[in-house]
């Protein structure tokens, strides 16, 4: 952190290191703290800019950077969470809610034990 700067305390950083996803304008759309080895990093920046795609309202973006979490990092902590989000992202592209169904029953399926299961597990199978 700059020393004498106020982005600390308008982005609300207490600690470091903390990642900020944030658009042109500033506005913050993710964060994660603290260190990651490379194999977690890149995923959970890759779905950062994902996730804010989605918070744009650019749904066909979010789809391919939440989709190549899954496929590229899927052992990763953030996998789970990126299922989840690629299913809205689709459903938001198609309105089809057999591809919302479909991804969140992957999650059942390949992450049964996270919390994000959980989360999705009035879904039938």
């Amino acid at each position: 952190m700059q020393s004498g700067s106020d982005l600390p305390s308008k982005y609300r950083v207490f600690w470091t290191p903390t990642i900020l996803v944030l658009d042109p304008l500033g506005i913050e759309y993710y964060r994660f703290n603290g260190f990651l080895p490379p194999d977690e990093f890149l995923p959970q920046l890759y779905f950062g800019l994902g996730f804010m795609a989605l918070g744009m309202q650019n749904c066909k973006t979010a789809s391919v950077l939440l989709k190549s979490v899954v496929d590229r990092y899927p052992r990763s902590n953030i996998a789970p969470e990126a299922q989840y989000w690629y299913g809205v992202s689709e459903y938001k592209t198609s309105h089809n809610v057999d591809a919302l169904l479909n991804a969140w029953r992957k999650i059942k399926k390949d992450y049964s034990h996270s919390i994000w299961a959980t989360k999705v597990s009035f879904v039938k199978d």
